[in-house]
């Protein structure tokens, strides 16, 4: 027991790959400078050589201790000078490096590490332990001092007492490509429209797969992995926003309204509904709308987002059956996504809403959302109704000695939210929306579109009501709108030089998804190519 000692080893931190093979994240060997002032101390010579290297201001360092970090994570060709002068009391260390080859892009998803390589965010966090892999313990000789010693001179002074995994690896649902181009015009949008920040996400509605998850600004995590400080990052966070912030979404909630009234009956493409010239009275509450109207089909109060007429159809269906809606579409829970600290959003139970809630409610004000809730609703009405779980992991592939075991992640059917029919009937009057209503900007050329713009104002923690001059601008859509295969949300905080959904985030969505579509392979359809018999404009 006194002169064996076990030593625990790490194996490389597996890495991270997008669908396509392409490497996200991987660990390279780096060099780490130690000082040991008390020995340095004792030779002066040590002292002089140190002096002419990089670290000769190192000589400074007044401690007790006897030991001292002085550079971490360099590349061996920072640590040539220390190595050729062999200076008693200072050495270096082989250490891991995580790796971010891409620099920022998709940082929020993917997170980063700290000096210890343990995850600090992303998928670097959640799938920390399976990224580590298993550990090997070897048995270490040292004498009465406790310095190492040899067994003999051709031998090691480890001896393995179990055989060294090798690094496990993570395949994500991801599209590096699609990431760069929902990054690239997401910043391009940001500083357009001067918002303090946006998010984008890309989705394969029939399996739920995530193909882009995009946050602007971001960081690099290079220098988070490689020793800066994560308070260093500029006004970013390592947190993902769009799995932990909610907001009220503002119109593009209201195709839930939508969707429970077509399904339960209470609303029809026959019907009329009154929307008082743009201003309604209810209660204490008073309901406007930006483009006042009297009255409009069933169809043109989602095409022109009147709040008023969305109101009255959400009156109709009565609290509970709003709410189990707006549950079965997957808000107020977590979807389960495999990132940390994801919300659950903001919903109060039907019993502790108050006189005005039920109304404001259906046109997304009074509730909480994420932006991985929104785009999920969304695809499941792209999806006949059924809502998928979003994935994010696509394979895990563990090494067992030198055997490589692949576990592969299925798309996972959450529930049957509306049917087949009342999802078809709602996507064609999504693409009426973007035909002749307030998404028309959303629209590319040779395909039909279908979408919902959304404009919400933000609440002023100050005064704790709705702040004039703070919005939140979004548009969520899919193409093509009769067979989607895509859907795409752009989201954007407190956008400065226009505020509304329909002419900030709609043409972000239009070059992103005609970008993705082209990429995909998605066959152009003829525009207008969906008629519907209700749709048209009275007389």
């Amino acid at each position: 027991k006194q002169y064996r000692k076990k030593v625990t080893t790490e194996t490389f931190r597996g890495e991270i790959l997008d669908r396509n093979g392409i490497v996200l994240a991987k660990t390279v060997e780096s060099f780490s400078v130690f000082l040991r002032p008390k020995e340095l101390k004792k030779n002066k010579k040590s002292a002089e050589r140190l002096r002419t290297t990089p670290f000769g201001n190192l000589l400074r360092i007044n401690t007790k201790k006897d030991f001292v970090w002085l550079e971490r994570k360099l590349n061996s060709s920072q640590t040539e000078p220390i190595l050729e002068k062999k200076i008693p009391g200072v050495g270096v260390v082989s250490e891991q490096k995580r790796y971010y080859p891409n620099g920022s892009l998709a940082c929020h998803l993917l997170g980063t590490v700290g000096m210890d390589n343990h995850g600090l965010a992303g998928i670097e966090q959640s799938l920390n332990s399976f990224l580590t892999g298993k550990h090997s313990t070897m048995d270490q000789l040292r004498d009465a001092k406790g310095r190492n010693i040899l067994k003999n001179p051709q031998e090691s002074d480890l001896s393995e007492t179990a055989e060294t995994p090798g690094s496990n690896s993570i395949v994500l649902t991801i599209d590096r490509a699609i990431q760069y181009i929902a990054e690239r015009e997401l910043r391009r949008g940001v500083e357009e429209y001067g918002a303090a920040r946006g998010i984008v996400l890309v989705q394969q509605p029939q399996t739920g797969e995530i193909l882009a998850m995009a946050s602007y600004p971001g960081f690099d995590p290079n220098q988070i992995s490689s020793g800066g400080d994560a308070s260093e990052i500029g006004n970013t966070q390592l947190q993902n926003s769009i799995v932990s912030n909610a907001f009220e979404p503002g119109s593009t909630f209201k195709i839930v309204a939508f969707a429970a009234a077509l399904e339960e009956k209470t609303g029809s493409l026959q019907d009329s509904v009154d929307c008082e010239g743009g201003q309604w009275k209810l209660g204490t509450v008073t309901i406007r709308d930006h483009e006042p109207s009297e009255v409009l089909t069933f169809s043109q109060v989602l095409e022109k987002s009147s709040n008023i007429g969305t109101a009255k159809i959400g009156l109709k269906l009565g609290r509970e059956t709003l709410y189990k809606y707006i549950r079965a579409f997957g808000f107020g829970t977590k979807t389960g996504i495999s990132l940390p600290g994801e919300s659950e959003g903001l919903l109060k139970m039907p019993d502790k809403w108050s006189g005005s809630s039920q109304p404001t409610i259906a046109f997304g004000q009074e509730i909480g959302v994420t932006a991985i809730q929104l785009i999920t609703a969304f695809s499941a009405i792209a999806n006949d109704g059924v809502l998928m779980e979003p994935l994010l992991i696509k394979e895990l592939v563990e090494t067992k000695g030198t055997n490589l075991q692949r576990n592969s992640f299925p798309p996972q059917i959450v529930r049957q939210v509306v049917s087949p029919e009342t999802a078809r009937t709602l996507r064609q009057m999504l693409t009426q929306a973007v035909e002749q209503g307030t998404g028309t900007r959303a629209k590319i050329e040779g395909y039909s579109v279908a979408g919902k713009t959304g404009t919400a104002q933000k609440i002023d923690p100050a005064t704790r009501k709705y702040a004039a001059d703070k919005h939140i601008a979004s548009f969520c859509g899919f193409l093509p709108a009769d067979k989607p295969q895509l859907t795409c949300l752009v989201v954007l905080d407190e956008p400065k030089k226009d505020y509304w959904g329909g002419s900030t985030a709609a043409p972000i969505f239009s070059r992103i998804a005609a970008q993705v579509a082209h990429k995909c392979g998605i066959q152009k359809t003829k525009q207008n190519s969906l008629t519907l018999a209700g749709l048209a404009h009275p007389q």
